[in-house]
């Protein structure tokens, strides 16, 4: 591992933190949301599932440990990729669940190669958001499902705070509504093809500031345990504090949502007569 200075360590953006502690980054929802994604998407051990930007590997190995599926996690990230294969192997997953250095908008498979694509908020990260949603349905089998969980703005949000996530992440974000991320993968369409949503389901988060201090020191103290990082836990948890905060900030704005969509060669006409769930 390189060794770092505490000028690095407290100028590294979120990202590359998180790869270097080894926070065990899940999607937004954690656990539940993973469960939620299996049981509608009917995922099974016969499936191959690629996750874009898998980071240390939560999603990856529990949606694996969870139906026996096996998984590709793509990244670009070294130390995340590295880390996300140690997680498999402790999971006893490790001969089904790889990990690989690449990009959303350069995926190295052939046409048609999965039965599921999950892209998590990873797109929100990327600057050419159509060149990399065409890349997730090019790999995706017909029938397949293509996983989103984007978060977005419920109510306006200051400048300064849209400006300092931008700078954290190492990414310009904009203030984007659930129905961008639904225009967006909506309007994707292909001529040889269809993207159908068949699966809805909304979340807002709660305000964690009270349990921020003691999340840093217990994922520091759990994961720093050797040298060369060992000496400059204090920096560590500084820079860990700086991100946690930020963003239980900007999520006070915000919320997301689950949306499953479907690959069909053949395009249904628009349902007339919806439903929803009687109370």
């Amino acid at each position: 591992m390189k060794k770092y200075t505490h000028s690095e360590i407290t100028n590294l953006d979120y990202s590359r933190f998180v790869g270097l502690i080894n926070e065990r980054n899940r999607p937004s929802g954690g656990i539940r949301t993973v469960h939620t994604v299996a049981v509608n998407s009917f995922i099974n051990d016969k499936k191959r599932v690629l996750e874009i930007g898998s980071n240390t590997g939560f999603t990856s190995v529990n949606i694996s440990l969870l139906t026996g599926c096996k998984v590709v996690g793509i990244d670009i990230n070294d130390e995340s990729v590295q880390k996300a294969a140690e997680y498999a192997d402790q999971n006893g997953v490790g001969e089904r669940v790889t990990f690989l250095k690449g990009s959303a908008t350069f995926l190295p498979f052939k046409n048609n190669e999965f039965d599921m694509v999950w892209a998590s908020n990873v797109t929100s990260f990327i600057q050419d958001k159509g060149g990399a949603i065409a890349e997730y349905l090019r790999v995706l089998k017909p029938g397949g499902t293509l996983v989103v969980v984007p978060i977005y703005y419920r109510k306006k949000v200051p400048t300064q705070i849209i400006e300092d996530v931008s700078s954290a992440i190492g990414t310009k974000i904009k203030e984007w509504d659930k129905q961008y991320w639904k225009d967006l993968f909506g309007s994707l369409q292909n001529p040889g093809f269809s993207l159908d949503l068949y699966f809805e389901r909304d979340f807002s988060y709660e305000d964690r500031q009270a349990s921020i201090e003691a999340y840093v020191s217990e994922v520091i103290e759990s994961n720093i345990k050797s040298e060369p990082l060992n000496e400059h836990k204090s920096a560590l948890k500084e820079r860990f504090s700086f991100f946690m905060k930020l963003f239980n900030e900007n999520l006070k704005y915000a919320g997301f949502s689950i949306f499953l969509y479907q690959k069909k060669l053949l395009k249904d006409e628009v349902e007339l007569f919806l439903t929803h769930e009687a109370n």
